[in-house]
């Protein structure tokens, strides 16, 4: 049987899509050159080589997680780092911490959106994973995605409600 997705959780695609979008072409001059949807139908989410989640709480809950390719990544941090002189024993740590700083960004514009209610939203700490293989969709948990292919690389935009299925480290809740 198929899983529905209710009125929050569309509301925060919404939300996110639309940050996502407005950030990647305005602030990053990325433009997505296609787009594709996968909703409610995943029992596994592929991730990509650098995933930052986002746990998102108040009147809408759900974890998002942006899952970045490495050469996508590579050109965030190019454009993100312009200018500085990074030691290479340091770009590991600059790249984890771009890809925290954009999801920080996307979902930080997208709280004025969520909070119609007048309830505030909450967003924990971004938590990075890099090369982390793929998660399984437990039982009675929604996978969402959106794929964006730019000319650098693809991004995935994930949506897992409900968040508390998954504990701090993303490991399944029992």
């Amino acid at each position: 049987m198929s899983e529905q997705l209710d009125d929050s959780v569309v509301r925060v695609c919404d939300a996110v899509i639309s940050a996502t979008t407005s950030h990647f072409l305005i602030s990053l001059k990325i433009k997505f050159l296609s787009t594709s949807t996968n909703f409610g139908e995943i029992d596994e989410l592929k991730l990509r080589n650098l995933t930052a989640v986002i746990g998102v709480s108040g009147p809408v809950r759900a974890l998002v997680a942006f899952s970045f390719d490495m050469d996508l990544a590579n050109h965030l941090l190019a454009i993100e780092t312009e200018g500085l002189d990074i030691p290479s024993d340091e770009q590991v740590f600059y790249r984890l911490d771009m890809i925290a700083e954009t999801v920080n960004l996307v979902l930080g514009h997208c709280t004025k959106n969520l909070a119609v209610t007048g309830q505030p939203i909450g967003l924990t700490p971004p938590i990075v994973l890099e090369d982390a293989g793929s998660l399984r969709r437990p039982k009675g948990a929604i996978f969402s995605s959106i794929s964006h292919n730019t000319s650098y690389g693809v991004l995935d935009v994930v949506f897992i409600t409900p968040p508390d299925l998954y504990g701090e480290n993303l490991s399944i809740s029992e």
